[in-house]
């Protein structure tokens, strides 16, 4: 059956923020009077940002945190980028087009304006802990069924999210590399936003 709708991930996705996001964190991390980490260590392959922390005896409330290390993010300057290919991408596809992010819903407004994407989406939901129950709840919304709906992210998250909604799943790496996100079995992995067209079209 074709896809009738397309739910796109934001960090690592569409954007190229990890650095700006290590940046933020690793300010954080002095405040507490901690060295800072690899990009590889934010990323957090395992999926539990939280033990990141743990591990680092930081013993704070997760709200608590996350609010130090987003209000840090905030005010940083970095530029954010699209990844390579997500206009064209997102120009391409003639399916609705949903976005469905984690990160803070005050953050992705601004940035989703500052990126010009704000058009492609029907629909933006933000700050979101459990994806799953959203991604059924949009596919009932157009009764359709959860197989025709795709999930293109680029940690575990997405791909174990997805999968437990029903939908389809296209990996690409960002935060999680290829190796990662192999061991739980995407319907694909591809390398390229460019690539999405065609495993959504065919």
């Amino acid at each position: 059956m074709p896809i009738e709708l397309v739910i796109w991930d934001y960090n690592g996705t569409l954007t190229d923020d990890l650095p700006r996001v290590s940046r933020a964190v690793n300010l954080f991390l002095g405040e507490c009077g901690v060295s800072p980490a690899t990009n590889e260590e934010v990323a957090c392959y395992d999926g539990d940002i939280w033990r990141f922390y743990r591990e680092r005896n930081i013993n704070l409330p997760k709200a608590e945190i996350g609010s130090r290390v987003f209000d840090i993010y905030s005010r940083l300057t970095d530029p954010l980028y699209l990844m390579p290919g997500a206009i064209e991408t997102l120009e391409k596809i003639d399916k609705p087009q949903v976005l469905v992010t984690k990160h803070p819903t005050h953050l992705t407004e601004r940035e989703v304006d500052e990126l010009g994407i704000r058009s492609y989406f029907s629909q933006i939901h933000s700050g979101i802990r459990d994806k799953t129950p959203l991604f059924q709840q949009l596919c009932q919304e157009r009764n359709i069924a959860p197989s025709v709906g795709v999930v293109i992210g680029d940690r575990i998250e997405d791909i174990k999210e997805g999968k437990l909604a029903g939908n389809k799943v296209i990996a690409i790496p960002g935060y999680h590399p290829r190796h990662i996100l192999e061991q739980h079995n995407p319907d694909y992995i591809i390398e390229s936003l460019l690539e999405v067209y065609e495993c959504i079209r065919n």
